[in-house]
């Protein structure tokens, strides 16, 4: 391939990164309060949670509606996805998110709004988990706290492999006792062979030494 041809393939895939850096930069403003800064619950996080709760409160949405007559910005409660490429973009790894989400799910801060699995009809198609922010984390560690578990889902294509593999295995099997009876099949067949040339001798010595008595 020529080098300019290269070097437009290369432009192309770094436009494409480019594109997919700038469409995980949310501009949006991360507010903590005094009391979540302060609690057990957050202090139970590691570096890597910190980064994916914040993550989680900057994807908040705000309204302006009226309380008391008074119009106030509050937290409008919806959903929202948070898939393994956006964790990615943060620094965080697959398996690592996936322990961050379930951490941030049974300390409080999310709960889950719908289990996502591995359903994809199309490239482009996935089928996520959605999460929302919850105020759980404010009866940690006491005894009105209600714990959520996130349950772990396989992809179909885990139970395939797993299938292959033990196919692959039962194969494999089948032709380890294949080999064994043909060695025990040639074990058998060279005794016998022994075993007849064994008895040819003792045939011809008996003979010569009757005709030698004869003689």
């Amino acid at each position: 391939m020529p080098f300019s041809k290269r070097k437009l393939k290369s432009n192309g895939e770094h436009r494409d990164h480019m594109r997919e850096d700038n469409k995980y930069k949310i501009r949006n403003k991360i507010l903590i309060e005094s009391d979540l800064f302060y609690s057990p619950a957050f202090n139970k996080l590691s570096k890597s949670g910190i980064i994916t709760l914040l993550r989680c409160l900057q994807k908040r949405k705000w309204e302006t509606t009226k309380l008391r007559g008074k119009k106030q910005t509050v937290y409008a409660k919806e959903g929202f996805i948070f898939p393994y490429a956006e964790a990615a973009f943060l620094g965080v790894k697959t398996t690592q998110h996936w322990k961050n989400i379930r951490q941030l799910i049974e300390i409080g801060f999310l709960d889950l709004v719908y289990q996502g699995g591995w359903y994809q009809k199309h490239d482009r198609e996935k089928d996520y988990s959605v999460y929302q922010l919850s105020e759980r984390w404010r009866k940690y560690n006491t005894p009105e706290f209600i714990k959520i578990e996130k349950t772990k889902v396989l992809p179909d294509s885990f139970r395939i492999n797993a299938h292959i593999r033990g196919q692959k295995l039962k194969v494999t099997s089948q032709k380890r006792r294949c080999q064994l009876h043909e060695s025990e099949s040639d074990k058998h067949k060279s005794a016998d062979s022994r075993l007849h040339k064994n008895e040819g001798d003792e045939t011809d010595t008996i003979s010569l030494q009757s005709l030698a008595n004869a003689t």
